[in-house]
């Protein structure tokens, strides 16, 4: 089972390629649904961090109990679901397995920031408590304390490199073989990866291919600020919106990506270059043409179309425009090549 994804930087339409490889008979989709535990802060990559390359004897537990929260809320609940649905209610159970693995040993314990984490008014009635004993009862006792957390657990955990990556790869592909119901050679996963600093990512992975994909920037500010009415994407000025675009594509000025593993594309040629585009992507993943069994059936250039060259269609908003123009021209779409100015 190979996993596909993509990566984007919001509002980009990477969207268009899940749709596009859900037209193929050998892909499994989870749809647009976003599974960013990898990635996301806290996630697998932080895990790493913290027990492998910046191992000491707090931050490394503690990673570990923040990884199992990030768990927690991505387990859902009685009204949001999140990865229940995806998973058959195993997301909790396969992740704890994934812990408990890379735990060495754990022993009743805690530090300072398992009390902090507990909240102001825990930190604040379990610490007053402390003081007054240690001002009456424990009178010239100091250094005394009540035991504040008695049944909290520290947990130890210092994996090699390849332990630690081994455990990863065989913990993400024990997930998503539970959605593959249907043995599928591929499954699409949004957005698992980020689409920077991908060589450190790809690496969680025993098979994927990743797709990077970017936006005009004037379709992107006009989306954000007009249609979609966002707040992710900073649009209370074009010169906000500009730092921000350059900002977070800043990576791509030194990062060389892997050309077996990743191929990066602009949304439009999927929509201007459609029949170009599809077969270089068909030939990046080895798909053949018969495999495409319901063509234009979830992505249709005709439609999309629709949401790009925004500026034409939308009134008043020039001078935004031509600042975005005049200050990002490296990343305009180039339609002179398609026969448009």
């Amino acid at each position: 089972m190979r996993i596909i994804s993509c990566a984007s930087y919001y509002g980009t339409g990477s969207s268009a390629i899940i749709d596009y490889l859900s037209e193929f008979d050998n892909c499994q989709s989870l749809t647009n649904y976003e599974f960013r535990f990898v990635q996301d802060p806290d996630g697998i990559s932080d895990l790493e961090f913290n027990l492998v390359e910046n191992h000491n004897r707090h931050n490394s537990g503690h990673a570990l109990k923040k990884y199992k929260r990030m768990v927690d809320f991505f387990a859902g609940n009685r009204f949001i679901k999140r990865y229940k649905p995806f998973f058959d209610n195993q997301w909790k159970k396969i992740s704890y397995e994934y812990i408990d693995e890379l735990t060495d040993f754990k022993y009743k314990g805690y530090w300072y920031y398992d009390v902090i984490e507990r909240g102001r008014l825990f930190n604040f009635y379990k610490r007053t408590i402390n003081k007054i004993m240690q001002h009456t009862f424990w009178r010239g006792q100091e250094s005394r304390n009540i035991n504040e957390m008695p049944w909290e657990m520290t947990l130890c955990s210092r994996p090699r490199q390849e332990k630690f990556l081994e455990c990863t790869r065989r913990y993400i592909d024990r997930l998503f073989s539970i959605p593959n119901k249907d043995n599928k050679s591929n499954i699409l996963v949004d957005q698992i990866v980020p689409p920077s600093n991908l060589d450190r990512f790809l690496r969680y992975f025993n098979d994927i291919k990743v797709f990077v994909v970017d936006r005009d920037p004037r379709d992107v500010y006009l989306l954000a600020k007009y249609v979609w009415r966002i707040h992710i994407i900073p649009t209370e000025s074009a010169e906000v919106f500009c730092n921000w675009y350059v900002y977070t594509r800043a990576h791509r000025i030194t990062e060389v990506y892997n050309q077996e593993k990743v191929m990066f594309l602009r949304f439009e040629d999927l929509i201007y270059k459609y029949n170009k585009t599809t077969s270089t992507i068909k030939e990046f993943l080895g798909f053949s043409e018969e495999e495409h069994v319901v063509p234009k059936q979830y992505f249709d250039p005709s439609i999309s179309i629709k949401n790009t060259r925004l500026w034409e269609k939308l009134n008043g908003h020039d001078d935004e425009v031509k600042y975005i123009q005049k200050t990002l021209p490296q990343y305009l779409y180039n339609y002179e090549e398609v026969g448009l100015k």
